[in-house]
């Protein structure tokens, strides 16, 4: 007897009604087969319960039930057309329909029939545009209160796609496979997936549909979970190594070279990463840090350890500036401990370049700081211990696991200035270990925050000079490079910089964009640093890793066309000194996006709440780039809302895992298929 095909095999064509034609339709929808089609969920709910008139709402859409008095008219314009006819709402209220297009609907608005329409009412008008009608309805009708609406294409609209699914549900709905372990189900008052299946197509109340939903996410979840703690169990269990030692005095030497005192954040993490560095399964750890929280110091300290414990570092930035940044730091502090530190970037001079690479493979060089150049093929290690990447959202899976793979079971400390929320650290970082410095240094002042439209420009650069006047120097940031003929509008860095210098005569303009050679933009950041320059126009290349303590003024044009998160990375540029500090939104946004955006970096400067609220606003895929961050797709779970969902998942999936009789039990056997096929695997570093 053959094999049961499972539902990701059964094309839809074994569904009752579905030829070659509609197939292709589907197709489109991205719907191939059985288990495609009972999963491709409604987009949102329409509320068309019956409403009485006292409780119509103005921007919603309402169901009533009415009834026609008089006769319907219809008037064109060129060839659209408006349908109007008197209606008379609970008996009492008299509105005027209107129906937009849809002339043939005249012949059935007779006096005295009774209608369900559905549609949005203008109080003062007495207005009611109808955009559904249902004419064959009783004088009692019921309504379905609860109507999905699905992404269609041409051919196939929604009430036609969701009578198919329901068709479905019936034909194969017996044959859903329930993949949750039955403790699970029962622990936390699950609905079966058939179940979930049938309130999220056809629900009868708003509970039903939370309770679909949350059966859904939670499986989606503890699924992706699982495939995540499975590896991150292997990689403990395959990873295992001699344990280094890093001599007892390595801490106070490191610490009495430090200009000023750590936060007791750092030293915390710092005490973490010394024990995670000596055990023997290798740190996987991801250090999250507030703009100025002082990430580069522990890792400087991790950089250190490592080297103490006989092995080499690296380094990697994803920008020339950040690196060459880090490398000057690496030199000022790690140097005079006797680490040897080099810099590689594409910009290296091949004859330098050579120097590097054989200086690095004899072991003769203790940290190379690099940005992509570090990636190639021609740079190997000795000993390479200990793997450090900053801004690590800033570069794709495969990137991070290169430089990984460099060296033999070496630790990985990634770092992020970038707030990231928790369900989407737990998420995309889930087999990672986590660490927060929560403390900013000593000394900080909070940055004020002022939002001014466009016409403010000359208030804000009249602050600007009283800011210079008194000593300081200021970031002035353009969304582009160049003046670009689709955004006339929008100011660019080079007209900035040339229509500035008369604005801000008597300092020193200076100019930095990405395109620069980097020579250049190093003269450029040298000079706004030792304060030769006093005003620095820049694009956002001095978005991350700049450290001017005195830059106290940030100036940015056109701020609605950049993200929350990058906002807020472009304000701590300044207030990392004793003074106080300004940042200036110059901005006519007109979205409620780009308005709550901006709305939030006036009132707030911490981190956290700022990233939930970026994730919120603009969804997990552009929040980290979509591309780059390896962030896994849920059809149903929400990472901006399902914080405790995955929780959950993630703590149930770790202790399945870790059981023994997870990986004896036949009763396990699909769930262990489940993580280890392809279609469920989750590539990590």
């Amino acid at each position: 007897m053959a094999e049961r095909l499972s539902m990701g095999e059964q094309p839809v064509t074994q569904i009752v009604g579905v030829g070659a034609t509609k197939a292709k339709r589907l197709g489109e929808l991205g719907i191939q087969s059985i288990f495609d089609i009972l999963h491709y969920f409604p987009y949102r709910y329409e509320d068309r319960s019956i409403r009485p008139f006292e409780s119509f709402e103005e921007g919603i859409l309402i169901t009533a039930r009415a009834i026609v008095e008089g006769t319907a008219k219809v008037r064109w314009n060129q060839r659209k057309s408006t349908c109007t006819a008197w209606l008379r709402i609970d008996g009492r209220h008299r509105i005027m329909g209107v129906w937009f297009n849809q002339p043939y609907v005249k012949s059935k608005l007779t006096d005295g029939r009774v209608l369900i329409v559905s549609g949005r009412f203008n109080r003062d008008k007495m207005v009611f545009a109808v955009s559904r009608t249902e004419f064959d309805v009783s004088t009692s009708p019921v309504a379905k209160p609860w109507t999905p609406v699905y992404r269609v294409t041409k051919g196939i609209n929604s009430e036609q796609l969701h009578s198919l699914i329901l068709n479905t549900v019936g034909q194969f709905g017996d044959e859903v496979e329930e993949l949750l372990p039955n403790q699970l189900v029962t622990k936390y008052k699950l609905v079966s997936h058939r179940q979930a299946l049938v309130l999220m197509h056809q629900p009868n109340s708003e509970e039903d549909i939370r309770q679909a939903r949350r059966r859904l996410a939670f499986e989606e979840f503890f699924m992706f979970q699982l495939s995540l703690q499975w590896f991150r169990l292997q990689r403990n269990r395959e990873g295992t190594r001699s344990a280094p030692s890093i001599p007892k005095d390595s801490w106070e030497t490191f610490v009495a070279a430090l200009p000023g005192r750590l936060t007791g954040a750092q030293e915390r993490v710092c005490d973490d990463i010394t024990i995670r560095l000596q055990a023997q399964v290798p740190m996987s750890l991801l250090l999250q840090g507030d703009v100025g929280s002082g990430k580069t110091w522990v890792a400087f300290w991790a950089i250190y350890a490592a080297v103490q414990a006989g092995g080499q570092a690296a380094l990697m930035a994803p920008t020339e500036i950040l690196a060459e940044q880090h490398y000057g730091g690496a030199r000022a502090r790690l140097d005079p401990l006797g680490v040897k530190v080099a810099l590689l970037t594409g910009s290296t001079p091949e004859k330098e370049r050579a120097q590097i690479l054989n200086d690095v493979r004899e072991g003769l060089v203790d940290l190379v700081v690099g940005t992509h150049a570090l990636l190639t093929q021609d740079v190997t290690f000795l000993k390479l211990r200990l793997v450090v990447t900053d801004e690590q959202h800033r570069f794709g899976v495969t990137q991070r696991s290169i430089l990984r793979h460099k060296g033999s079971q070496p630790d990985v400390l990634f770092l992020s200035a970038t707030p990231i929320p928790r369900t989407l650290a737990l998420a995309v970082y889930g087999d990672l270990d986590m660490a927060v410095l929560d403390e900013l240094p000593a000394g900080r002042t909070p940055i004020k925050t002022v939002w001014y439209p466009l016409s403010g420009e000359a208030k804000a650069i009249r602050f600007v000079r009283q800011q210079l006047a008194a000593g300081a120097r200021a970031f002035v940031v353009a969304p582009l490079v160049e003046e670009s003929s689709q955004l006339v509008d929008v100011a660019s860095a080079t007209l900035l910089f040339n229509r500035l210098r008369e604005e801000f005569s008597g300092f020193s303009v200076s100019l930095l964009h990405g395109r620069m050679p980097s020579r250049d933009k190093d003269l450029a950041m040298r000079s706004f640093a030792t304060g030769e320059t006093q005003v620095l126009v820049s694009t956002t290349v001095i978005e991350v890793g700049i450290d001017v303590p005195e830059a106290t003024v940030m100036l940015i044009y056109h701020a609605e066309r950049f993200g929350l998160a990058q906002l807020h990375q472009l304000r701590g540029r300044v207030g990392r000194g004793t003074r106080p500090s300004t940042c200036i939104l110059l901005s006519d946004a007109e979205g409620r996006v780009a308005k709550e955006r901006l709305k939030t970096l006036v009132e707030t400067t911490d981190g956290a709440i700022i990233a939930q609220r970026d994730l919120e606003l603009r969804g997990p895929g552009e929040f980290l780039g979509v591309r780059q961050s390896g962030i896994p797709e849920f059809t149903v779970g929400d990472l901006s809302r399902d914080l405790r969902i995955m929780e959950v998942a993630r703590d149930e999936a770790r202790m399945l895992v870790s059981d023994a009789d997870f990986w004896l039990l036949p009763a396990y056997e699909r769930l262990r298929e489940a993580i280890n096929s392809p279609k469920d695997a989750v590539m990590k570093d």
